[in-house]
């Protein structure tokens, strides 16, 4: 199947649809939202109508914007019917599928969407034209755009990666994530760090009536989802906010590889002794019924050939309520003087000792790649020590710290 980013580099949406998000969920009535000189609204023909929303909506803005972009005319066209329109837009053209792409492109057709700059007059995304006036609508082949929409969109468009939109599909916090990314760095000069509060980034991403805890945690997760798939970002976050910035070289670069160890001196051999003969077995224990030998054991150690770290991973078993630790040594040898404790909720933070910055994140993505193998040792569902090595993945090439 054709891949738009091979070709053109991405996918074609507004800087308006980036910046702000539509609904994440079905909520009869009109919908607004206003941030960063920008306010977008959903005006439903009925005040019970619901407005369209969810990931399906996204997709279909992005095939729709993109669409009118490639063909530079804000003429759309959709296909002969829902499954080309399903392809087009590179998702399964299942039965389900096939039925929420039908009902968000009718519930998006049959609303007013409106797009306004800076106090300005509201700006319509559909031609008026277009919108359905009938109880059971058609399938329409095609549709139009308001042409000052168009020539907006033409001067206001940002490239988003249909790799990882193919990913995130069915996530719709996590695509509106990617958007933020991408025009965060279109916005900003090369090199520099992107900052944005979390206030800011709740009025834009969040929905009505959510705490701010509330919000920071889905948007971390969203945010995780994405950094997953894109290794062209460095993402961060602390109690202040999200910083964003461009993965350079260095952060793509493989670990080094940890120098072999010094050679140890051998001692000469020391004469044998007679082996000692095996204690006898009490007459009423049977063979079933000997101690079986230990599994992984309380704590173990994961070196750089399994994790490609430049530092020794520890991983012990939880007890109670603890939050989730996992430790970090220099060497092989568990020295609690030298020893880094991260601990990984609600993102890794060290908490004692200290690794350089650079490891740091990478320790980080390590960490979030393994998360379900951590927590399970924790847990004390893994008593294998091969099970363990077996399932370690090593560090991505990208950084999230």
């Amino acid at each position: 199947m054709h891949d738009p980013v091979t070709s053109t580099g991405g996918l074609s949406l507004h800087r308006a649809f980036c910046k702000l998000a539509l609904p994440l969920a079905a909520v009869p009535g009109h919908w607004r939202r206003e941030a960063e000189g920008l306010a977008l609204a959903l005006e439903t023909a009925e005040p019970e109508q619901v407005p369209p929303h969810g990931w399906c909506l996204r997709l279909l803005l992005i095939h729709i914007c993109d669409q009118a972009v490639r063909q530079a005319s804000p003429l759309v066209e959709l296909g002969a019917d829902v499954a080309a329109l399903a392809e087009a837009m590179r998702v399964p053209a299942t039965a389900p599928v096939a039925e929420e792409i039908t009902r968000q492109l009718d519930l998006l057709l049959a609303c007013k969407l409106t797009l306004g700059f800076d106090g300005q007059a509201p700006l319509s995304v559909f031609d008026a034209r277009g919108r359905s006036r009938k109880t059971k609508p058609e399938w329409r082949p095609q549709l139009r755009l308001n042409a000052r929409f168009h020539a907006s969109l033409m001067e206001q468009q940002i490239r988003l990666d249909s790799r990882i939109l193919h990913v995130l599909a069915t996530e719709p916090l996590a695509i509106d994530a990617h958007a933020w990314t991408r025009q965060a760095l279109a916005d900003a000069p090369a090199g520099q760090v992107v900052q944005v509060p979390w206030p800011e980034l709740q009025a834009r991403y969040g929905t009505p009536g959510q705490s701010a805890d509330a919000f920071r945690a889905a948007f971390e997760e969203a945010l995780q989802m994405v950094f997953a798939a894109d290794t062209s970002i460095v993402l961060g976050s602390d109690d202040a906010g999200m910083r964003l910035r461009a993965a350079t070289a260095e952060d793509l670069a493989p670990p080094p590889e940890p120098p072999p160890p010094p050679p140890r001196a051998v001692a000469p051999p020391r004469p044998a002794e007679p082996a000692a003969p095996p204690p006898a077995r009490p007459a009423d224990r049977t063979p079933a019924e000997e101690p079986a030998p230990s599994g992984a054991g309380d704590m173990v150690s994961l070196r750089s050939h399994l994790t490609g770290l430049s530092v020794v991973v520890w991983l012990r078993r939880g007890h109670g309520a603890e939050q989730v630790v996992i430790g970090l040594t220099p060497g092989t040898r568990y020295d609690p003087a030298r020893l880094t404790l991260v601990i990984l909720e609600p993102l890794a933070m060290q908490v004692t000792g200290g690794v350089p910055q650079a490891e740091f994140e990478r320790v980080a993505a390590w960490a979030m790649a393994n998360r379900d193998l951590i927590d399970q040792f924790w847990e004390g569902e893994i008593d294998s020590f091969q099970e363990l090595t077996a399932r370690v993945k090593k560090v991505p090439a990208a950084n999230w710290r």
